[in-house]
């Protein structure tokens, strides 16, 4: 009996050996065999050679397949600039020995040989073509065809219209193949009727009247006789951003520090009579598509001078730099004089010092005014940053034909000691000891306390 149970034990033994194998067999066929990359290559290219574009790519022959790294190199060949980005794409096949081909189909951004302009009137062609390279657009003869940069082109050449009174130009950009590599681009513009502005009111204001706030105005003005001929009634959003600034620059200097304007407001009014009206003469007045702008203003409250502190000052004291600024404890808040005084005078007042990285910060922290409620008081924490002192080792001119080297260096000396004087001239107090207005090091070397 126990002979029996051996035999039965032993050939239970070798079925689940045998069962074992056959199952463990699958397994090991379903472990993924790593693939090579059997082949690189690079068609669609013309212009440049396969070997300067492989050049930039990492997956290279006999290398272990990485659909990761192959996705990146495809970013690095868009990334190059001479692609177009839609049609460059990269394919994968399985080789003649089990492995991976890698194809990368290019398409090459075609160069510009020639740009054209049609129906440009108000602008010339030479300023265009000078915008476009001060803003570097990048479009240009013998450049790399973009479609993004020619839509950026297309923009900037709308804002030239718009600045000389066409802000509803349509522009219509063509391109003609002059080779299998090359093409002609031709920017077909319609600039439509010119556009002037009629109208500028100012909104919401309690204290200061539309019509002053229009005298703050130099570059954008209501069309007139004068504004006609000096192109100051056309609509340019840059200028307008730029006089409503110094609007609000003048709002603060009268003492509401919190006076700012809103988002302007433009409307068509349609076609008008501008310029001159009374003579209906041609260059005097004409029939124009004409603009009203609206300007919303908030006031805010009268804010004058209350505690002013100075700190990181050490070149010049606190009571020089006060004195620089001119305003008193009480006296209306000039918001556009502190301005001036800490980035204009004090800056030069250092930069003769040598401190030519000197900047300042200014926090103000407002308060309600407990003898007028419709006022309020401002305090004031100037914190200067004075930065490092240079020193001039060498000064040198080229360019000068006729005048020596010495006699410039003399003249700039000169005029370095003027600006010294002169701001010593200007913001010395009689009432004041000299040494007052020295710097903390100079008294410091006189044995005078701080």
């Amino acid at each position: 009996m126990h002979s029996y149970r051996v035999v039965w034990l032993a050939i239970l033994s070798v079925v689940i050996g045998t069962a074992g194998l056959f199952l463990a067999e699958p397994v090991r066929a379903q472990q993924p065999q790593p693939r090579v990359v059997e082949n690189v290559d690079i068609i669609g290219n013309r212009r440049l050679r396969k070997d300067d574009i492989i050049y930039y790519i990492q997956t290279r022959q006999g290398d272990t397949y990485n659909p990761d790294q192959v996705a990146r190199d495809l970013q690095t060949i868009l990334a190059l600039g001479f692609f177009d980005k839609v049609g460059t794409r990269v394919t994968e096949e399985v080789g003649p020995r089990g492995g991976v081909n890698i194809t990368f189909i290019v398409v090459e951004l075609p160069i510009i040989r020639d740009i054209q302009f049609e129906g440009l009137k108000s602008v010339s062609e030479s300023d265009v073509l000078k915008t476009f390279r001060e803003r570097r657009v990048g479009v240009s003869k013998e450049a790399i065809e973009d479609p993004v940069k020619v839509r950026n082109a297309t923009r900037v050449l709308k804002e030239l219209l718009a600045a000389k009174g066409h802000p509803n130009a349509t522009i219509n950009v063509s391109r003609e193949q002059v080779s299998a590599t090359s093409i002609a681009i031709t920017f077909e513009v319609t600039e439509g009727p010119r556009v002037r502005i009629a109208e500028i009111r100012f909104e919401g204001s309690k204290v200061f009247k539309s019509g002053k706030l229009r005298d703050q105005m130099n570059y954008i003005k209501e069309a007139g006789l004068i504004s006609r001929f000096r192109e100051l009634d056309i609509l340019d959003r840059a200028k307008l951003d730029y006089d409503l600034h110094r609007v609000d620059n003048y709002m603060r200097s009268k003492g509401y520090l919190q006076a700012r304007h809103g988002e302007p407001k433009i409307e068509g009014l349609g076609p008008r009579r501008t310029g001159f009206p009374i003579l209906p003469l041609p260059f005097l007045s004409s029939v124009d598509e004409t603009l009203r702008i609206t300007v919303p203003i908030i006031d805010g409250k009268l804010y004058r001078l209350g505690d002013m502190k100075i700190e990181g000052n050490s070149i010049f004291s606190e009571q020089v730099i006060k004195n620089v600024i001119g305003l008193q404890k009480g006296e209306v808040a000039n918001g556009e004089a502190l301005s001036k005084a800490l980035y204009e005078n004090l800056k030069k007042a250092y930069g003769s010092q040598g401190f030519i990285q000197y900047t300042a910060e200014v926090t103000p922290t407002f308060k309600d005014n407990p003898q007028n409620p419709n006022e309020g008081v401002a305090d004031f924490l100037i914190t200067i940053d004075e930065g490092k002192q240079f020193t001039l080792r060498r000064l040198e001119f080229t360019g000068n034909t006729f005048t020596r080297d010495n006699v410039l260096r003399r003249s700039a000396h000169q005029r370095g000691r003027h600006l010294q004087s002169e701001f010593v001239r200007v913001f010395h107090r009689p009432s004041e000891p000299a040494w007052l207005f020295q710097s903390n090091r100079q008294r410091q070397r006189r044995g005078l306390s701080h």
